[in-house]
């Protein structure tokens, strides 16, 4: 790393995530995707602007993730396209490996004057990889839903959830495998508790 750059979030913790990683739960920091915060009526003039720069709509349901909903592409592959989440009403979080000042060029520019707010929060939140057999049974026990549990939550959804007292959004990509979004200021108590939570699901 070099002098002046910007540590990640969970960077104090990577030795200590790949001391609790084994064949059953591994759990890591992916430090190289690009996110922004777009609220905006998903009806409006701008959004659907923003749609064409986006590549894919914007999901209107709690759960509904629109674009790379398994994030194969995001995470493996070599096309540069976005995934959308609905965080709540009116809010969403996308997830990409587009380069954030071009991506955020062209967001600002597709919305121009109409009502709507965009920002770059690639720095103020960690992505953690929970992954392994294990993966769901240690979620199970230490997650909760901010609001009422889903019916079903299936790959290709998300949902804001709590653990312990870190909010976050809760992606699963697969039956073993989630992307967890916690917000900066929310990660050290969030990382502490998912390491806890490994131990005490191997004990």
């Amino acid at each position: 790393m070099h002098e002046d750059a910007v540590a990640s979030p969970a960077d104090e913790f990577s030795e200590a995530m790949d001391a609790a990683t084994d064949t059953t739960v591994q759990i890591s920091e992916i430090t190289d995707l690009t996110l922004f915060r777009i609220e905006i009526d998903p009806d409006s003039e701008g959004a659907q602007r923003m749609t064409k720069v986006l590549g894919t709509e914007f999901p209107r349901y709690s759960g509904e993730v629109n674009g790379d909903a398994l994030a194969q592409e995001i995470l493996y592959g070599t096309r540069q396209v976005v995934a959308t989440l609905n965080v709540e009403p009116h809010v969403f979080l996308v997830v990409s490996r587009v380069d954030p000042i071009k991506l955020g060029r062209a967001l600002d520019t597709a919305l121009g004057n109409h009502d709507g707010f965009v920002v770059d929060v690639s720095a103020n939140r960690a992505v953690i990889n929970l992954s392994g057999a294990g993966a769901p049974k240690v979620l199970d026990a230490n997650a909760t839903f901010e609001d009422a549990s889903p019916k079903y939550f299936e790959p290709g959804m998300a949902f804001r959830v709590r653990v312990g007292d870190s909010a976050l959004m809760l992606w699963k990509l697969s039956k073993q495998e989630y992307l967890m979004v916690p917000r900066k200021s929310d990660t050290a108590p969030f990382v502490i508790n998912m390491l806890d939570a490994i131990e005490d699901y191997r004990s």
